[in-house]
């Protein structure tokens, strides 16, 4: 690759020049395992051309070359598992950066030229529903290196492998190695028996039982037995002798611990994250987390790891028309009794979404949904309940080290009552007391189950359980009613009133900088 690319006329800017990027994905490729401090610290003293430029307290840093190329050369970007961990959870190298708008062809140009040049290192696997056709995939014992793309960048991800499970089947991980990208890179997400039949072939002491629109997976654990199956939708047919859902996790009969539901669908999700790279669209809601690996482009499709009722799947659908099915029940639905009825808010698809372009391969949906407005104060209550208890479960498995925060503001809450779930410190919230006698209005404000700190008051829940959500949901809804705020009042709910302020989410500067969180659960208008 010339200078040319690099020149302020063109729309797409390379990290380094061509050979040079393939030098640097090589060694990549070559390179043993970097997923601690002292690993990192061993590799960049035996390159002399590497350096630790910069440690943020979730966000290690490393410069790869000697001479750089606007703006820094090319850099390691390692994530923590959590704040000031020594341990890492995912790296990435950015190759390619498109200036907005940058010309499809002169786009796909770029991306084609990457592609093929990266093909000559080690013996990748094409992703063709990735990156707009010239994703790879490399895989090894130890971890998966795939080239990625969205419309502002195209970049290295690197994954480890998940090594030790401890609540689910320990052949969990070969199996999501073995199946799980066949069902991403299906051309359309219909993924052809044949290709089941195989994949279960080359497993030793694997057997599969086949159906008429389903295959059984038998492994020496009998107790795990994922399937595939072909479920279809109203959306679209599923052409025959193919499957569109792959079941990986059934939960036993009975009450299923919060706690247990976490912790096994986090060991799933690391699992598919191991071999698929970061998703798309991190997420969820009411029934439960709902993480989206999203094709870029018309046409293209969503492949979606679910944890509803007794069951953890993968299962795909066309994008546009899904996308466009949520954004109806969102924009017609609603509570069917009004003010004095139940609110939707427990049957909405998703509470939340979070979608990281610059480490989310593939594009958004073309028209977001604005969220459900509360029309009263029970109606937020039951909004802040699903929203929360979604944050509890979803959050810890998906951003762990992170938190989410947003202030509720309304003229009669001086300063905004604060609302911030982290994933390490849990839930606390935080008001300015309400007028009048502040002896008066402290003993109510304790009684009602807030804690002076300093001028203001707040509520903490340093070890959320079950139960926190309808509680903080609870002290809140109350002390929106102790200042008048009713629904049905002159300073009633709705836009220009009670409005939720800078909701966002993370420790990270990178996430605070780009991305978007989509709190369609919230209750409020956002500003």
């Amino acid at each position: 690759m010339n200078d040319a690319a690099n020149t302020d006329t063109s729309a797409v800017t390379w990290t380094a020049d061509l050979p040079t990027t393939v030098g640097l994905v090589r060694t990549l490729h070559d390179l043993d395992d970097c997923w601690t401090l002292a690993d990192v610290e061993r590799l960049v003293g035996a390159r002399p051309d590497w350096k630790i430029r910069r440690a943020f307290t979730d966000l290690l840093v490393v410069g790869l070359q000697a001479e750089l190329r606007w703006p820094a050369g090319a850099e390691l970007f390692l994530g923590t598992t959590e704040p000031k961990a020594d341990t890492y959870r995912r790296a990435w190298v950015p190759l390619l950066q498109f200036r907005l708008p940058t010309p499809e062809e002169e786009r796909r140009g770029a991306l084609r030229a990457l592609s093929e040049a990266l093909r000559e290192v080690g013996e990748p696997t094409a992703v063709p529903t990735a990156a707009d056709g010239f994703g790879l995939r490399w895989r090894s014992a130890g971890r998966t290196m795939l080239l990625q793309a969205n419309d502002r960048r195209a970049w290295i991800a690197i994954q480890p492998h998940v090594r030790e499970v401890r609540h689910v089947s320990p052949e969990l991980p070969a199996a999501v190695a073995a199946f799980v990208p066949l069902l991403h890179d299906a051309p359309g997400g219909h993924l052809a028996v044949e290709d089941v039949r195989r994949a279960v072939a080359e497993l030793p002491g694997v057997k599969a039982e086949f159906g008429d629109s389903s295959a059984d997976i038998r492994f020496p654990d009998p107790s795990f037995t994922p399937s595939f199956a072909q479920r279809g939708s109203v959306l679209r047919s599923v052409p025959e002798g193919t499957f569109d859902v792959l079941d990986l996790h059934r939960f036993d009969l009975g009450p299923t611990a919060m706690e247990h539901r976490r912790a096994v669908f986090g060991e799933i999700y690391r699992a598919v994250c191991a071999v698929l790279g970061e998703p798309t669209l991190f997420g969820g809601g009411p029934d439960g987390p709902d993480v989206r690996w999203r094709e870029a482009g018309e046409g293209g499709r969503l492949l979606r790891l679910l944890c509803e009722g007794r069951r953890i799947r993968l299962e795909t659908e066309p994008a546009a028309a899904f996308e466009q099915g949520e954004y109806s029940t969102f924009e017609w639905g609603g509570p069917s009794g009004g003010t004095d009825g139940p609110s939707d808010f427990p049957l909405l698809p998703y509470s939340w979404q979070l979608h990281l372009p610059h480490q989310a391969p593939g594009g958004t949906a073309d028209h977001l949904p604005g969220g459900r407005l509360a029309l009263s104060v029970p109606h937020l209550r039951e909004g802040l309940e699903c929203l929360l208890a979604a944050w509890i479960e979803q959050l810890p498995v998906q951003r762990p080290g992170e938190k989410a925060m947003f202030t509720i503001a309304a003229p009669q809450i001086s300063g905004g009552l604060s609302v911030t779930f982290s994933t390490v410190k849990g839930v606390l919230l935080r008001v300015g007391p309400r007028p009048g006698d502040l002896a008066e209005v402290a003993a109510a404000m304790t009684a009602d189950g807030w804690e002076p700190s300093g001028r203001r008051f707040k509520a903490e829940w340093r070890a959320p359980t079950e139960e926190t959500a309808r509680e903080v949901a609870a002290l809140i809804a109350a002390e929106l009613t102790a200042r008048g705020i009713s629904g049905d009042s002159g300073f009633g709910l709705g836009p220009g009133h009670v409005t939720a302020r800078r909701p966002g989410i993370g420790l990270s500067p990178q996430v605070a900088a780009h991305g978007f969180l989509h709190v369609t659960g919230l209750g409020l208008e956002t500003s």
